[in-house]
């Protein structure tokens, strides 16, 4: 009874404090969300005629044009470059060229030995020169992190300016699975090694078969990696390269670290046991690697849309909240049942769709709300989430004066809307403002149902949480008032069915009147944080804060 009590006392204080700064003019405002239009919006986003919204493609631009169009007539402002709604992204796909790639290690006793690409080494092409030479000694840091928050400190005592570093890929198993996976991009690991100076990154998955790793190398040269860049052609955005001082990135086989390791009087085996412990296992090596690679570069440009709505607090006005969503996807691929377009309805045009009711509902709300709104629609979510990486290092704005992101990626709207999981809130004050919109949906929110994904740092979100803005990615939670639902199955299944297929199309699955209930909990969302003049913050000593 107490239990129950202290329950209804918290959701009590949540609405009060809520409709506090929500009025009942507003609720009522919401009541006018429009799934007829929201289908709508899906209807041609996921038409075969954009097939499948490929960057550089002029389906893509049919979105971006599509896009623009709303939003002038729900009369926001432009907030992309010179005046307009779009912001240009430079889009390149680095490969290596394999003939080009020549490595000689130096060992400890004088002795060289040429090392070969696809056996020894698997190099990621440069993001930014079509020819990279490069003479270094090696350093190794054990696991390769620089993260004080989470006591994991490989380069502590170590001096790798100027010097190659060679990593032991090894995760702690009890960090949460959003930390996980963000140590576990290549990118993070050569962000730790330019902090400390280094000019280059080898790692080894101690896990991996010689028959995995000629796989990734061989890919480095058929397929590359994509990267957004400036005009100059300056890396911007890529969770596999990091470009600018690092000169080398990429794998060092198991047999090949060996033989290192044997030479430098050490060996791997107990090495790597020695890490499983948690010990402190870095050390200087006395070897060097000198080599010499070349790229070739494919460049597209391809443009996110932005509009804006200005608040109506003559100070708060000037900080804006950011309403996400990737319009872009897989284009024209390989057939599947004599399909090969990819629309993409469910990922990602039926998130579009939300975010442009959001932004209507916002040009039609009154009272207008006291902080500005940027709806930003990016490209290359698919490619690796490169346009919003684009819009998060050169905002439209001021990186200052943005106080929070909220992204819509694939609501999945499968079945009527109960309950939302409200991913990466927890890291934030967002968990509690979220508490607060859903009380006011009349929704329950529940915390990730999928912690094994780690989706709080797969879609668009995730670049504005390493630009230090506190965002979120609300999706559907798993509850259901009818237990003969079993929602999570059901998601399950239409996921292995239909996920990055050409049957990912409007006549597939979609309950619209779960896109109200969507579309409420995400405008609430912003709602209260433009009204509190509070800015969202960081949970101290959270991971993210830094």
């Amino acid at each position: 009874m107490k239990n129950t009590f202290l329950l209804f006392f918290c959701f009590f204080a949540l609405s009060t404090n809520a409709q506090s700064l929500v009025s009942e003019q507003v609720l009522k405002h919401l009541e006018s969300i429009d799934t007829n239009r929201i289908k709508a919006h899906v209807a041609y986003l996921s038409d075969d005629k954009l097939k499948g919204r490929l960057p550089g493609k002029e389906g893509y631009q049919m979105a971006v044009d599509y896009a623009i169009k709303q939003y002038k007539e729900m009369g926001l402002k432009p907030a992309g470059e010179k005046g307009t709604y779009t912001q240009k992204v430079l889009l390149r796909k680095s490969k290596l060229v394999k003939e080009s790639a020549k490595f000689t290690l130096t060992l400890p006793d004088g002795k060289k030995q040429e090392l070969t690409f696809g056996n020894d080494l698997a190099i990621y092409p440069h993001p930014e020169r079509k020819s990279v030479d490069f003479n270094a000694p090696l350093v190794f840091v054990g696991a390769g992190f620089d993260a004080s928050q989470s006591n994991l400190q490989d380069y502590k005592g170590i001096d790798v300016k100027g010097k190659i570093v060679v990593v032991l890929r090894k995760i702690p198993e009890n960090l949460p699975t959003n930390v996980r996976l963000h140590l576990g991009y290549p990118a993070t690991l050569q962000e730790f090694a330019v902090k400390n100076g280094a000019i280059g990154v080898l790692v080894c998955n101690y896990t991996t078969s010689m028959v995995q790793f000629k796989a990734a190398a061989n890919n480095m040269v058929s397929n590359g990696v994509s990267a957004s860049v400036t005009a100059k052609g300056k890396r911007t955005s890529s969770a596999s390269v990091l470009g600018g001082k690092i000169q080398i990135a990429g794998g060092i086989s198991v047999p090949t670290l060996q033989a290192l390791m044997r030479a430098e009087n050490n060996m791997l085996d107990s090495t790597w046991q020695q890490l499983e412990k948690g010990k402190f296992v870095s050390k200087v090596l006395k070897s060097s690697l000198k080599g010499h690679y070349e790229s070739t570069f494919d460049d597209i440009i391809s443009y996110n849309v932005v509009a804006k709505l200005e608040g109506s607090d003559p100070k708060l006005k000037k900080e804006y909240i950011v309403h996400s969503a990737h319009l872009d996807h897989l284009g024209i691929g390989k057939p599947i049942n004599g399909d090969s377009i990819y629309n993409g309805a469910h990922d990602n045009a039926s998130g579009v769709a939300c975010a442009l009711e959001i932004a209507r509902m916002y040009a039609t709300v009154s009272p207008k709300p006291k902080r500005s709104l940027l709806f930003l629609l990016v490209t290359a979510e698919e490619m690796g989430l490169l346009g919003s990486g684009y819009f998060a290092a050169y905002p439209t704005v001021s990186k200052k004066q943005i106080v929070a992101d909220i992204n819509t990626d694939m609501p999945t709207l499968l079945a009527p809307l109960e309950s939302v999981a409200p991913l990466g809130a927890e890291h934030s004050s967002l968990q509690k403002v979220v508490e607060q919109a859903a009380s006011l949906a009349k929704l329950e929110v529940e915390p990730d149902p999928d912690p094994s994904e780690g989706r709080f740092v797969r879609s668009d979100q995730y670049n504005f949480v390493k630009a230090g803005i506190p965002a979120l990615h609300i999706k559907y939670g798993y509850r259901f008032s009818n237990p003969s639902l079993n929602l999570a199955e059901k998601v399950k299944k239409w996921r292995e069915a239909h996920y990055h297929k050409p049957s990912d199309e409007i006549t597939n699955g979609f309950v619209w009147s779960a896109s109200k209930k969507y579309v409420q909990v995400n405008f609430l969302t912003s709602y209260l944080i433009s009204q509190n003049p509070q800015k969202p913050t960081w949970n101290k000593g959270d991971f993210f804060e830094k």
